[in-house]
């Protein structure tokens, strides 16, 4: 193989089985836009032995004809990847996260390959506990100045530096010595091609169910042409994406700002992955319906159903609220299918939409003490701990209700919002366009130079595990609960606050929740916000009712602001702005 020969290699292959997720679907869709962009002269993938490596590279030749067709395509087991290091000149080697085998890689390539070639890594989720050992791993010398973990938005970068910033204080360790990967930004992006054009809109000119997916896909629901249709599309899970029920408290509340129910008010279509056997969606719409809201059930659309229901909406909205979520794909391709979007001003949401323009953002209240859940973040269930991290993030409802009242009674303003947001992704979140910014990331890393001694880096000693979510984290909100916000912040009790506590509604509405709720706090915080009461005295009551049942000051703090924070999420306590007085 000539010397000048650019080959770029994984250790993954980007293509997984099971249940279609945002990862999996990410990783497939930027494996199929890099070999059809094909910038470099060959692709080496090494896969594990035990897998399916014959039939993931049939699927991959079949996919990608082109490489293929010029035998670019190379696929060998993953035992092989110190040989072929050595064998060969990589250009750079790229894998699916940045987590599971990024260091070992960067390691193999430190003792068997002739030169030092960039590793690099996508985010994914990155607030998994036993994450920990891992980011602390990469604080080795093993890891050389071209190597690079690439962030999907700048929330998930923020939170990289935060995370490595803090294991080197905690330790003692100086940045040179035990220098972490680079952090490049690179967003994902969507397939505009797949993704429904103005003409293939439901309420495009000429319109026939015949022939429009989109209208097809409203008969079916049996959605009439008047109905403003809200599309959220997502896992069905509190406990790993995203909670329903403010959302639902919002609609309540927009019915008062003119987006009223009846045979033309607004319709929810709620689609997305869900367990067989999972009950939670059905209870949703169950529980919606209670609440007189039109909502409508799609689980587990296919690939053509999802691009109708795109199709068939009117508006995009998606109130996630876990720090499982860096980047947000499905705003992406909401966007390039022309919705605008409803999204709370979190994580990297801020990077797809621009307030105003292509979406509205409403504000979203984070936490500023996480003592508690970091210790418990080491033995509980993952689920257990973002649950709990989640009801900690409350989305403000009545800006909410707003938003939802603004695009569902105004179709011009919908109109103008939906083409800027197509603009916005064509022009930013192609695949074509991302691809073109990756492979400058990997060209610039190669061609980086390394300091003196970058090869004989030893390795590190142990490190801590624990996180701190509120200070990682951080960058995620806008505006958290700090001593200061609460200084200022005046709250009071709402109508459903009131229902609350004449005990007329379940207080844990989630499985685990009780756990972290304590009915005697959520007394004590109703009763003392029965008027307009500052959020600082709040929480100092609350603090000292925890510090009498024996927790210590620190958890005691953050039980206080969950306490808060939940009862601002669930619309049972409210911050006074105009309303209140």
């Amino acid at each position: 193989m000539p010397a000048n020969r650019r080959i770029w290699a994984s250790a993954d292959p980007f293509l997984e089985g099971g249940a279609v997720m945002g990862r999996k679907e990410a990783n497939r869709e930027f494996l199929l836009a890099l070999l059809l962009a094909d910038p470099y002269d060959a692709y080496h993938f090494f896969l594990d032995a035990d897998g399916d490596c014959a039939g993931i590279a049939g699927r991959i030749r079949d996919l990608c004809p082109r490489p293929a067709g010029r035998g670019a395509l190379v696929f060998r087991p993953l035992r092989e990847l110190p040989a072929s290091m050595a064998e060969n000149r990589i250009h750079c080697l790229h894998l699916s996260d940045a987590i599971s085998r990024f260091v070992p890689v960067c390691e193999l390539r430190n003792v068997y390959s002739r030169h030092i070639f960039p590793v690099t890594g996508v985010t994914h989720s990155l607030s998994y506990a036993r994450f920990m050992p891992e980011y602390l791993r990469h604080l080795r010398p093993g890891v050389s100045a071209r190597d690079a973990i690439i962030a999907t938005s700048r929330s998930a970068e923020a939170v990289l530096l935060r995370v490595f910033a803090g294991l080197r204080a905690a330790y003692g360790l100086d940045e040179e010595g035990f220098r972490a990967p680079a952090v490049e930004l690179a967003a994902l992006g969507v397939d505009l091609g797949r993704l429904p054009g103005p003409t293939e809109r439901w309420d495009a000119p000429g319109a026939d169910r015949r022939t429009n997916k989109g209208r097809a896909m409203r008969e079916r629901l049996e959605i009439g042409e008047k109905s403003p249709v809200f599309l959220c599309l997502s896992r069905f899970s509190p406990y790993s994406k995203m909670d329903l029920l403010p959302l639902f408290a919002a609609f309540k509340r927009a019915e008062g700002l003119g987006l009223r129910p009846g045979p033309d008010g607004p319709a929810l279509i709620l689609a997305g992955f869900a367990e067989d056997g999972d009950r939670l969606p059905e209870s949703l719409q169950s529980y919606a319906r209670s609440l007189g809201l039109d909502v409508r059930l799609f689980i587990r659309p296919s690939e053509d159903e999802k691009y109708a229901l795109y199709a068939a909406a009117d508006i995009f909205v998606s109130p996630a609220d876990n720090l499982q979520e860096t980047f947000g794909l499905t705003l992406a391709e909401a966007g390039g299918a022309g919705l605008p979007v409803i999204a709370p001003d979190f994580d990297g949401y801020r990077d797809i939409v621009e307030h105003g323009a292509t979406a509205l953002l409403v504000p979203a209240l984070g936490f500023a003490e996480t003592g508690e859940s970091d210790l418990q973040s080491l033995f509980l269930y993952d689920n257990q701990y973002h649950l709990k991290l989640a009801q900690e993030t409350a989305i403000d409802v009545p800006a909410l209700a707003d938003a939802l009242a603004r695009l569902g009674t105004d179709p011009e303003l919908r109109r103008r919002m939906g083409e800027a947001g197509r603009l916005r992704v064509a022009d930013q979140f192609s695949w074509a366009k991302v691809i073109e910014r990756l492979v400058a990331i990997w060209d610039g890393l190669a061609a980086r130079d390394l300091p003196p001694g970058e090869e004989e880096r030893l390795r590190l000693a142990r490190h801590p595990l624990r996180p701190r979510y509120a200070e990682y984290f951080s960058g995620h909100f806008r505006e958290v609960l700090d001593g200061a916000t609460a200084a200022e912040m005046l709250v009071k009790r709402t109508p459903a606050g009131e229902v609350l506590y004449r005990g007329e509604l379940p207080l844990a509405p989630y499985a685990g929740l009780d756990f972290f709720l304590d009915s005697g706090a959520v007394r004590l915080l109703l009763v003392a916000a029965r008027r307009e009461t500052s959020a600082a005295d709040i929480l100092k009551s609350l603090r000292a009712y925890f510090g009498r049942a024996g927790i210590p000051d620190g958890p005691a703090g953050e039980r206080a602001g969950f306490t808060l924070l939940w009862a601002l999420k669930h619309d049972y306590l409210e911050r006074c702005r105009e309303r209140c007085g």
